[in-house]
């Protein structure tokens, strides 16, 4: 006969008793029987009686009462003005994922959501994460079919990402990007952007990639934030030539800039220009349908002033570049405590939030060695210098 295999048990919730029930148990058990045989007549586990008979001696009737089964500690419901946020905010930037919503709503609203909360809202929502920070295929190699090159590649310049020199200016970074005006002709981008921060201190786009283009970005560069220590490029001719001394090198020469190249045939070691490029060309030369070189400069003028100065940046830990190159950091961070956020529509709807209620800030950083900081309340718009009230600009008449 074949053998019986035996069943695993049926897990079942917990009986719950009533108070009649324990008062029943305990007043058996305290007359003499024994706790055992209790136990066994009434069904119960045998740890159970001592427990009641120490809540009855403790509390009396009331320590045998029904107890919720709800738990102590129960998460917090996300309000309907936190969601509508959310949504709002991914509607107008579908590109921002869910760590960089949480960023940008710390950021600049003073409003601080988890990336857990918001990814909860997305997935009931059935929003995309969205593409900032996705992996793109940029060094495909012909023969990898499973993109092993590639793979490699993005991790070691994601490690070379995250290195950063400890203070702004201390060292730059500048690469060339090449991309078609769609059928027209071939531009190129030439950007320096500074290893610290990541702001992107100058740029141009050409027809043609010549040193003397190189050199216009870096003149405009110094012009207008000054000279920094080091600068990092690739071994591209218009930095560095085999056969000579470069324009390029001359320059940084006369004003005792170190050049300092990339090994050839590593993009890593130039790895946040190479990141950047990666970026704009993903999040706007994509998407975007350029008819003319010119339009192409207006977007991406507008990518560059909105990277450098509202977009949070993971490395920079949910600040701007603009905030950790001109070094005011600390003072965004006072303000963002200090900021009383509104807590629900009506607050938001009303502007006013008790008696302290914060203004947003919109920008805050150096000019000419001045501290400015341009903040709005109520429709009007304040613009402070070194602390203090410059002027004012009421936008509601």
């Amino acid at each position: 006969m074949p053998k019986e295999v035996s069943q695993p048990a049926v897990s079942q919730r917990p009986r719950r008793h009533s108070q009649e029930f324990k008062l029943d148990v305990v007043k058996r058990i305290e007359a003499g029987e024994s706790s055992s045989s209790v136990c066994k007549e009434f069904g119960i586990s045998t740890g159970l009686p001592f427990k009641w008979r120490r809540d009855y001696r403790d509390h009396g009737l009331e320590g045998l009462q029904l107890k919720s089964s709800r738990p102590h500690h129960q998460p917090k419901k996300t309000s309907q003005w936190i969601i509508e946020k959310v949504l709002g905010l991914k509607k107008a930037k579908p590109e921002l994922g869910i760590a960089a919503a949480s960023d940008h709503l710390a950021r600049f609203e003073a409003v601080k959501i988890s990336p857990n909360t918001i990814g909860k809202i997305f997935k009931k929502h059935e929003l995309p994460d969205g593409d900032q920070g996705a992996a793109e295929a940029a060094y495909h190699v012909k023969g990898d079919k499973n993109r092993e090159v590639e793979h490699q590649l993005e991790k070691e310049l994601d490690e070379w990402e995250r290195f950063a020199r400890p203070f702004p200016n201390d060292m730059w970074q500048m690469d060339i990007m090449g991309f078609y005006i769609r059928g027209a002709h071939k531009v190129y981008l030439i950007t320096a952007i500074d290893d610290c921060s990541r702001y992107v201190v100058n740029w141009g786009l050409y027809r043609e990639q010549t040193a003397d283009n190189v050199l216009e970005v870096l003149r405009g560069g110094l012009a207008k934030h000054g000279a920094p220590k080091e600068i990092l490029t690739d071994q591209g001719a218009q930095f560095k030539h085999w056969g000579g001394v470069t324009q390029f090198e001359k320059l940084l020469a006369k004003l005792n800039i170190q050049h300092i190249k990339a090994r050839a045939h590593h993009p890593q070691t130039c790895g946040k220009i190479e990141a950047f490029h990666k970026t704009i060309h993903r999040e706007l030369i994509d998407k975007e349908f350029f008819i003319s070189q010119e339009q192409a400069t207006e977007k991406i003028s507008r990518f560059n002033d909105h990277y450098n100065y509202a977009r949070p940046h993971s490395s920079l830990d949910g600040f701007t570049p603009s905030d950790r190159y001109f070094n005011v950091i600390d003072a965004v961070k006072k303000y963002l405590e200090d900021y009383k956020a509104p807590k629900s529509i009506k607050e938001e709807a009303d502007g006013v939030v008790g008696v302290g209620r914060g203004s947003r800030i919109y920008l805050i950083g150096k000019l000419l060695g001045q501290d400015i900081r341009i903040q709005e309340l109520a429709g009007q718009l304040s613009v402070h210098v070194n602390n203090q009230l410059w002027k004012d600009v009421n936008f509601l008449g």
